[in-house]
Protein backbone atom coordinates (compact mmCIF):
# COMPACT_ATOMS: atom_id res chain seq x y z
CA UNK A 1 0.00 0.00 0.00
CA UNK A 2 2.64 2.49 1.15
CA UNK A 3 4.30 1.65 -2.06
CA UNK A 4 1.85 2.21 -4.74
CA UNK A 5 1.00 5.39 -2.90
CA UNK A 6 4.32 6.34 -3.61
CA UNK A 7 3.97 5.90 -6.97
CA UNK A 8 1.55 7.83 -7.38
CA UNK A 9 2.75 10.51 -5.60
CA UNK A 10 5.54 10.28 -8.15
CA UNK A 11 2.78 10.49 -11.30
CA UNK A 12 1.11 13.14 -10.07
CA UNK A 13 4.27 15.47 -9.71
CA UNK A 14 5.55 14.68 -13.18
CA UNK A 15 1.96 15.18 -14.32
CA UNK A 16 2.16 18.74 -12.30
CA UNK A 17 5.34 20.14 -12.78
CA UNK A 18 6.83 17.74 -15.90
CA UNK A 19 7.52 20.71 -17.78
CA UNK A 20 9.89 21.67 -14.66
CA UNK A 21 11.73 18.61 -15.47
CA UNK A 22 12.59 18.96 -19.15
CA UNK A 23 15.44 19.66 -20.25
CA UNK A 24 15.67 22.76 -22.82
CA UNK A 25 17.13 22.42 -26.55
CA UNK A 26 20.92 24.21 -25.21
CA UNK A 27 20.83 21.84 -22.48
CA UNK A 28 20.27 18.69 -24.73
CA UNK A 29 22.41 19.85 -27.00
CA UNK A 30 25.67 20.55 -25.00
CA UNK A 31 24.97 17.18 -22.43
CA UNK A 32 27.60 15.45 -24.19
CA UNK A 33 30.37 17.68 -23.99
CA UNK A 34 29.59 19.64 -20.45
CA UNK A 35 32.13 20.47 -18.29
CA UNK A 36 32.05 19.15 -14.86
CA UNK A 37 33.04 21.43 -12.28
CA UNK A 38 32.35 19.59 -9.31
CA UNK A 39 34.95 16.82 -10.15
CA UNK A 40 37.37 19.04 -11.74
CA UNK A 41 37.33 20.25 -8.50
CA UNK A 42 37.67 17.57 -6.42
CA UNK A 43 40.23 16.00 -8.85
CA UNK A 44 42.66 19.08 -8.68
CA UNK A 45 42.08 21.47 -5.27
CA UNK A 46 43.13 18.88 -2.91
CA UNK A 47 45.60 17.35 -4.91
CA UNK A 48 47.82 21.12 -5.44
CA UNK A 49 47.57 21.33 -1.33
CA UNK A 50 48.61 18.01 -0.75
CA UNK A 51 51.42 18.35 -2.90
CA UNK A 52 52.49 21.58 -1.49
CA UNK A 53 52.75 20.37 2.17
CA UNK A 54 54.72 16.93 1.36
CA UNK A 55 57.27 19.47 -0.61
CA UNK A 56 57.36 22.16 2.11
CA UNK A 57 60.68 20.58 3.65
CA UNK A 58 62.05 20.76 -0.40
CA UNK A 59 61.38 24.50 -0.18
CA UNK A 60 63.41 24.84 2.71
CA UNK A 61 67.00 22.68 1.56
CA UNK A 62 66.67 24.14 -1.99
CA UNK A 63 68.45 26.95 -3.35
CA UNK A 64 66.43 29.16 -5.21
CA UNK A 65 67.52 29.51 -8.87
CA UNK A 66 65.54 31.65 -11.14
CA UNK A 67 67.43 31.19 -14.16
CA UNK A 68 66.64 27.60 -13.82
CA UNK A 69 63.36 27.85 -13.28
CA UNK A 70 62.21 30.48 -15.95
CA UNK A 71 64.35 28.18 -18.38
CA UNK A 72 62.40 25.20 -17.32
CA UNK A 73 58.86 27.13 -17.80
CA UNK A 74 59.83 28.33 -20.93
CA UNK A 75 60.43 25.01 -21.94
CA UNK A 76 57.42 24.06 -20.79
CA UNK A 77 55.16 26.54 -23.00
CA UNK A 78 57.45 25.66 -26.30
CA UNK A 79 55.99 21.91 -25.85
CA UNK A 80 52.73 23.13 -25.38
CA UNK A 81 52.79 25.37 -28.56
CA UNK A 82 54.44 22.07 -30.57
CA UNK A 83 51.27 20.19 -28.64
CA UNK A 84 49.04 22.73 -30.50
CA UNK A 85 50.54 22.46 -33.84
CA UNK A 86 50.33 18.74 -33.49
CA UNK A 87 46.91 18.88 -32.86
CA UNK A 88 45.88 21.05 -35.48
CA UNK A 89 48.08 18.97 -38.18
CA UNK A 90 46.39 15.44 -37.03
CA UNK A 91 43.00 16.87 -37.12
CA UNK A 92 43.45 17.55 -40.96
CA UNK A 93 45.17 14.44 -41.69
CA UNK A 94 42.66 11.75 -39.84
CA UNK A 95 40.00 13.96 -41.72
CA UNK A 96 41.64 12.79 -44.91
CA UNK A 97 42.66 8.71 -44.03
CA UNK A 98 40.43 6.32 -44.78
CA UNK A 99 40.94 4.24 -41.62
CA UNK A 100 41.38 5.83 -38.17
CA UNK A 101 42.49 2.04 -37.18
CA UNK A 102 45.23 2.23 -39.94
CA UNK A 103 46.90 5.48 -40.16
CA UNK A 104 48.97 6.44 -42.58
CA UNK A 105 52.82 6.49 -41.22
CA UNK A 106 52.72 10.60 -40.87
CA UNK A 107 49.74 10.22 -38.42
CA UNK A 108 51.74 7.75 -36.57
CA UNK A 109 54.55 9.71 -35.94
CA UNK A 110 53.27 12.80 -34.76
CA UNK A 111 51.33 10.87 -32.30
CA UNK A 112 54.40 9.00 -30.86
CA UNK A 113 55.69 12.63 -31.11
CA UNK A 114 52.35 13.81 -29.35
CA UNK A 115 52.86 11.35 -26.83
CA UNK A 116 56.26 11.94 -26.18
CA UNK A 117 55.56 15.59 -25.26
CA UNK A 118 52.81 15.60 -23.41
CA UNK A 119 54.67 13.47 -21.05
CA UNK A 120 57.90 15.50 -20.78
CA UNK A 121 55.19 18.44 -20.07
CA UNK A 122 53.54 16.95 -17.79
CA UNK A 123 56.52 16.71 -15.51
CA UNK A 124 57.75 19.79 -15.93
CA UNK A 125 53.92 21.06 -14.90
CA UNK A 126 54.30 21.43 -10.78
CA UNK A 127 57.50 22.91 -10.55
CA UNK A 128 56.41 25.43 -13.30
CA UNK A 129 53.26 26.34 -11.74
CA UNK A 130 54.93 27.05 -8.40
CA UNK A 131 57.62 29.82 -10.09
CA UNK A 132 54.50 31.09 -12.36
CA UNK A 133 52.28 31.43 -9.05
CA UNK A 134 55.33 32.88 -7.12
CA UNK A 135 56.08 35.28 -9.52
CA UNK A 136 52.86 36.68 -9.66
CA UNK A 137 52.26 36.46 -5.96
CA UNK A 138 55.23 38.73 -5.62
CA UNK A 139 54.03 41.61 -7.95
CA UNK A 140 51.02 41.64 -6.46
CA UNK A 141 52.59 42.01 -3.04
CA UNK A 142 54.48 44.97 -5.14
CA UNK A 143 51.71 46.51 -6.30
CA UNK A 144 49.89 46.53 -2.98
CA UNK A 145 47.52 43.32 -2.61
CA UNK A 146 48.87 42.03 1.28
CA UNK A 147 47.37 41.40 4.07
CA UNK A 148 48.50 39.39 7.57
CA UNK A 149 47.16 36.76 5.32
CA UNK A 150 49.75 37.66 3.06
CA UNK A 151 47.88 37.60 -1.20
CA UNK A 152 44.46 36.47 -0.75
CA UNK A 153 43.21 34.30 -2.01
CA UNK A 154 46.69 32.40 -1.98
CA UNK A 155 47.77 32.55 -6.06
CA UNK A 156 47.20 28.80 -7.34
CA UNK A 157 46.84 28.14 -10.74
CA UNK A 158 46.85 24.44 -12.91
CA UNK A 159 48.66 24.57 -15.91
CA UNK A 160 46.05 22.47 -18.74
CA UNK A 161 43.95 22.46 -20.97
CA UNK A 162 41.64 25.13 -20.83
CA UNK A 163 38.21 24.18 -21.43
CA UNK A 164 35.79 25.56 -24.18
CA UNK A 165 32.91 27.90 -24.07
CA UNK A 166 29.19 28.11 -25.30
CA UNK A 167 28.43 31.44 -26.22
CA UNK A 168 24.94 32.69 -27.99
CA UNK A 169 23.33 35.98 -28.65
CA UNK A 170 20.47 36.67 -30.83
CA UNK A 171 20.79 37.29 -34.26
CA UNK A 172 19.28 40.84 -34.26
CA UNK A 173 21.89 42.08 -31.63
CA UNK A 174 24.50 41.69 -30.05
CA UNK A 175 23.93 40.19 -27.08
CA UNK A 176 25.35 37.34 -24.91
CA UNK A 177 22.19 35.00 -23.65
CA UNK A 178 22.87 32.06 -22.87
CA UNK A 179 25.61 29.36 -22.86
CA UNK A 180 27.83 26.82 -20.50
CA UNK A 181 31.84 25.21 -20.38
CA UNK A 182 32.18 22.93 -22.24
CA UNK A 183 35.37 20.25 -22.73
CA UNK A 184 38.60 20.85 -23.34
CA UNK A 185 39.85 20.20 -26.63
CA UNK A 186 36.42 19.46 -28.96
CA UNK A 187 37.21 19.13 -32.43
CA UNK A 188 36.22 21.45 -35.24
CA UNK A 189 33.47 18.73 -36.08
CA UNK A 190 31.94 18.35 -32.50
CA UNK A 191 31.63 22.42 -32.44
CA UNK A 192 30.24 22.87 -35.61
CA UNK A 193 27.95 19.81 -34.71
CA UNK A 194 26.77 22.00 -31.66
CA UNK A 195 26.26 25.30 -33.18
CA UNK A 196 24.43 24.20 -36.31
CA UNK A 197 22.10 22.62 -34.00
CA UNK A 198 21.72 25.51 -31.90
CA UNK A 199 21.28 27.63 -34.63
CA UNK A 200 18.53 26.13 -36.51
CA UNK A 201 16.50 25.36 -33.24
CA UNK A 202 16.76 28.17 -31.41
CA UNK A 203 16.94 31.34 -34.25
CA UNK A 204 20.20 32.25 -32.60
CA UNK A 205 24.12 32.57 -32.91
CA UNK A 206 25.69 30.33 -31.63
CA UNK A 207 29.72 29.86 -31.26
CA UNK A 208 31.99 27.10 -29.14
CA UNK A 209 34.90 29.24 -28.14
CA UNK A 210 38.07 28.63 -26.58
CA UNK A 211 39.44 29.77 -23.32
CA UNK A 212 43.00 30.98 -22.10
CA UNK A 213 41.84 30.81 -18.28
CA UNK A 214 39.03 30.09 -16.17
CA UNK A 215 38.73 31.65 -12.67
CA UNK A 216 37.57 28.54 -10.46
CA UNK A 217 40.00 27.62 -7.45
CA UNK A 218 42.57 26.60 -8.73
CA UNK A 219 42.28 28.56 -11.66
CA UNK A 220 42.69 27.19 -14.76
CA UNK A 221 45.55 28.25 -17.14
CA UNK A 222 46.23 27.31 -20.94
CA UNK A 223 49.34 25.25 -20.76
CA UNK A 224 50.03 25.69 -25.39
CA UNK A 225 50.29 29.57 -24.93
CA UNK A 226 53.93 31.28 -24.55
CA UNK A 227 55.23 32.40 -21.49
CA UNK A 228 54.23 36.30 -21.13
CA UNK A 229 50.34 35.16 -22.16
CA UNK A 230 50.16 32.26 -18.89
CA UNK A 231 51.32 34.83 -16.55
CA UNK A 232 49.13 37.32 -17.76
CA UNK A 233 46.15 35.27 -17.81
CA UNK A 234 46.79 33.66 -14.05
CA UNK A 235 46.79 37.52 -12.84
CA UNK A 236 43.54 38.26 -14.63
CA UNK A 237 42.09 34.81 -13.07
CA UNK A 238 43.32 35.74 -9.50
CA UNK A 239 41.85 39.35 -10.12
CA UNK A 240 38.34 37.43 -10.71
CA UNK A 241 39.05 35.69 -7.72
CA UNK A 242 39.68 38.49 -5.58
CA UNK A 243 36.79 40.52 -6.90
CA UNK A 244 34.45 37.67 -6.19
CA UNK A 245 34.65 39.08 -2.47
CA UNK A 246 33.29 42.55 -3.71
CA UNK A 247 30.50 44.08 -4.87
CA UNK A 248 31.71 44.42 -8.81
CA UNK A 249 32.65 40.48 -8.62
CA UNK A 250 29.38 39.30 -7.44
CA UNK A 251 27.77 41.29 -9.41
CA UNK A 252 29.16 39.15 -12.59
CA UNK A 253 26.39 37.89 -14.06
CA UNK A 254 23.36 40.75 -13.42
CA UNK A 255 23.66 42.07 -16.65
CA UNK A 256 25.73 42.52 -19.84
CA UNK A 257 27.27 46.00 -18.79
CA UNK A 258 28.69 44.28 -15.43
CA UNK A 259 29.87 41.23 -17.23
CA UNK A 260 32.08 44.06 -19.23
CA UNK A 261 33.04 45.81 -16.24
CA UNK A 262 34.56 42.92 -14.67
CA UNK A 263 36.34 41.72 -17.62
CA UNK A 264 37.58 45.08 -18.78
CA UNK A 265 38.74 45.69 -15.32
CA UNK A 266 40.62 42.49 -15.10
CA UNK A 267 41.65 42.73 -18.11
CA UNK A 268 43.70 46.39 -18.06
CA UNK A 269 44.94 44.84 -14.29
CA UNK A 270 46.22 41.60 -15.53
CA UNK A 271 48.26 42.83 -18.21
CA UNK A 272 49.99 44.94 -15.69
CA UNK A 273 50.91 42.65 -13.03
CA UNK A 274 51.61 39.84 -15.98
CA UNK A 275 53.90 42.28 -17.34
CA UNK A 276 55.31 43.31 -13.48
CA UNK A 277 55.42 38.97 -13.03
CA UNK A 278 57.79 38.71 -16.35
CA UNK A 279 60.43 41.45 -15.10
CA UNK A 280 60.18 39.60 -11.87
CA UNK A 281 61.36 36.39 -13.98
CA UNK A 282 63.67 37.65 -16.42
CA UNK A 283 65.50 40.39 -13.50
CA UNK A 284 64.92 43.21 -16.33
CA UNK A 285 62.78 46.70 -15.66
CA UNK A 286 59.95 47.41 -18.20
CA UNK A 287 60.27 48.55 -21.47
CA UNK A 288 57.80 50.97 -21.61
CA UNK A 289 55.89 51.12 -25.18
CA UNK A 290 56.10 54.08 -27.39
CA UNK A 291 53.09 56.31 -26.91
CA UNK A 292 52.41 55.91 -30.75
CA UNK A 293 53.66 54.89 -34.27
CA UNK A 294 55.22 58.10 -35.14
CA UNK A 295 58.04 58.66 -38.47
CA UNK A 296 60.67 60.60 -37.75
CA UNK A 297 60.44 64.29 -39.18
CA UNK A 298 61.01 64.56 -42.79
CA UNK A 299 60.68 60.75 -43.88
CA UNK A 300 58.34 58.20 -44.65
CA UNK A 301 57.36 54.99 -44.31
CA UNK A 302 59.45 52.37 -46.55
CA UNK A 303 57.68 49.73 -45.21
CA UNK A 304 53.85 48.75 -46.43
CA UNK A 305 51.33 49.27 -43.10
CA UNK A 306 51.00 46.32 -41.53
CA UNK A 307 47.17 44.67 -40.94
CA UNK A 308 46.19 46.07 -37.90
CA UNK A 309 43.78 43.77 -36.33
CA UNK A 310 42.01 45.52 -33.03
CA UNK A 311 41.41 48.69 -35.68
CA UNK A 312 39.53 46.14 -38.25
CA UNK A 313 37.97 44.14 -36.17
CA UNK A 314 36.99 47.27 -34.52
CA UNK A 315 35.44 48.71 -38.38
CA UNK A 316 33.74 45.35 -38.69
CA UNK A 317 32.08 45.34 -35.17
CA UNK A 318 30.50 49.17 -36.26
CA UNK A 319 29.53 48.09 -39.45
CA UNK A 320 27.85 44.72 -37.70
CA UNK A 321 26.47 46.65 -35.44
CA UNK A 322 24.91 49.68 -38.23
CA UNK A 323 23.20 46.81 -39.99
CA UNK A 324 21.50 44.99 -37.00
CA UNK A 325 20.65 48.25 -36.22
CA UNK A 326 18.73 48.89 -39.46
CA UNK A 327 17.15 45.70 -39.74
CA UNK A 328 19.70 43.71 -42.47
CA UNK A 329 20.23 40.87 -40.30
CA UNK A 330 21.46 39.09 -43.61
CA UNK A 331 22.89 41.79 -44.73
CA UNK A 332 25.16 41.95 -41.26
CA UNK A 333 25.62 38.15 -41.66
CA UNK A 334 26.95 38.02 -45.24
CA UNK A 335 29.33 40.98 -44.26
CA UNK A 336 30.88 39.15 -41.40
CA UNK A 337 31.32 36.26 -43.36
CA UNK A 338 33.39 38.33 -46.00
CA UNK A 339 35.76 39.87 -43.36
CA UNK A 340 36.06 36.45 -41.92
CA UNK A 341 37.61 35.68 -44.96
CA UNK A 342 40.21 38.66 -44.88
CA UNK A 343 41.30 37.89 -41.02
CA UNK A 344 42.12 34.38 -41.86
CA UNK A 345 44.30 35.49 -45.17
CA UNK A 346 45.88 38.37 -43.26
CA UNK A 347 46.95 35.12 -40.61
CA UNK A 348 44.10 35.15 -38.16
CA UNK A 349 42.55 31.89 -38.55
CA UNK A 350 39.14 32.67 -36.93
CA UNK A 351 36.70 29.76 -37.53
CA UNK A 352 33.38 31.57 -37.66
CA UNK A 353 32.60 35.31 -37.20
CA UNK A 354 29.10 35.65 -36.28
CA UNK A 355 27.29 37.66 -33.37
CA UNK A 356 28.09 35.40 -30.41
CA UNK A 357 31.93 35.86 -31.54
CA UNK A 358 31.67 39.29 -30.77
CA UNK A 359 29.41 38.75 -27.95
CA UNK A 360 32.17 37.32 -26.14
CA UNK A 361 35.16 38.89 -27.52
CA UNK A 362 32.75 42.37 -26.94
CA UNK A 363 32.96 41.88 -22.90
CA UNK A 364 36.63 43.20 -23.06
CA UNK A 365 35.69 46.25 -23.98
CA UNK A 366 39.14 47.29 -24.73
CA UNK A 367 39.79 45.13 -27.39
CA UNK A 368 38.39 46.15 -31.28
CA UNK A 369 35.69 43.39 -30.84
CA UNK A 370 33.73 46.19 -28.48
CA UNK A 371 33.63 48.33 -31.47
CA UNK A 372 33.22 51.88 -29.69
CA UNK A 373 31.96 50.94 -26.16
CA UNK A 374 31.99 53.73 -23.21
CA UNK A 375 32.56 51.09 -20.19
CA UNK A 376 35.95 50.34 -22.32
CA UNK A 377 36.67 53.99 -22.54
CA UNK A 378 36.12 54.69 -19.01
CA UNK A 379 37.63 52.45 -17.12
CA UNK A 380 41.13 53.40 -19.14
CA UNK A 381 40.12 57.04 -17.80
CA UNK A 382 39.82 55.63 -14.29
CA UNK A 383 43.08 53.38 -14.58
CA UNK A 384 44.10 56.90 -15.70
CA UNK A 385 43.62 58.96 -12.98
CA UNK A 386 44.52 56.28 -10.58
CA UNK A 387 48.10 56.42 -8.66
CA UNK A 388 48.65 53.20 -8.45
CA UNK A 389 47.22 49.82 -9.46
CA UNK A 390 45.85 48.94 -6.41
CA UNK A 391 43.89 52.18 -6.06
CA UNK A 392 42.83 51.69 -9.84
CA UNK A 393 41.42 48.22 -8.35
CA UNK A 394 39.76 48.89 -4.85
CA UNK A 395 38.26 51.68 -6.41
CA UNK A 396 36.73 49.60 -9.15
CA UNK A 397 35.98 47.01 -6.79
CA UNK A 398 33.35 48.99 -5.02
CA UNK A 399 31.24 49.71 -8.28
CA UNK A 400 27.63 48.17 -8.09
CA UNK A 401 27.11 49.27 -12.15
CA UNK A 402 28.06 51.51 -14.75
CA UNK A 403 26.12 54.21 -13.30
CA UNK A 404 28.64 54.28 -10.07
CA UNK A 405 31.26 54.37 -12.51
CA UNK A 406 29.62 57.32 -14.37
CA UNK A 407 29.40 59.27 -11.16
CA UNK A 408 33.45 58.45 -10.16
CA UNK A 409 33.91 59.75 -13.11
CA UNK A 410 31.99 63.16 -13.55
CA UNK A 411 32.65 64.04 -10.30
CA UNK A 412 36.82 63.80 -10.86
CA UNK A 413 35.98 66.18 -13.33
CA UNK A 414 34.80 68.99 -10.92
Amino acid sequence: MRLRTCVWCALALVLLFGRDFRPDTIAIAIAPYQFDVVTWELGNLPDKWARRVSDFPLWLLEDSDTELAVARAERFFEIGQRLRRIDYRLITLEARAQSIDRPDAEIAELRRERGRLTKSQAGLRPGVEDTLEWAVAESLKESGFIAWTGVFPPVDTVLTGSPTVLIMSPRDRIERVEGGLLDTGLDSYQRERIETRLENETDRSALVVNTGGIALYPSITANNVALEHAVEIIAHEWIHQWLWFRPLGRRYFESVDLTTLNETVANIAGAEIGQLALERLAGSPRVEPSPGRQQPTGTQAIDPPKFDFQEEMRATRLRVDALLEAGDIDGAEAYMAERRRLFVAAGYPIRKLNQAYFAFHGSYANTGAAGVNVIGEQVQELRRQSDSLEEFLRTAAEFTGPEDLDRYLEGSRR
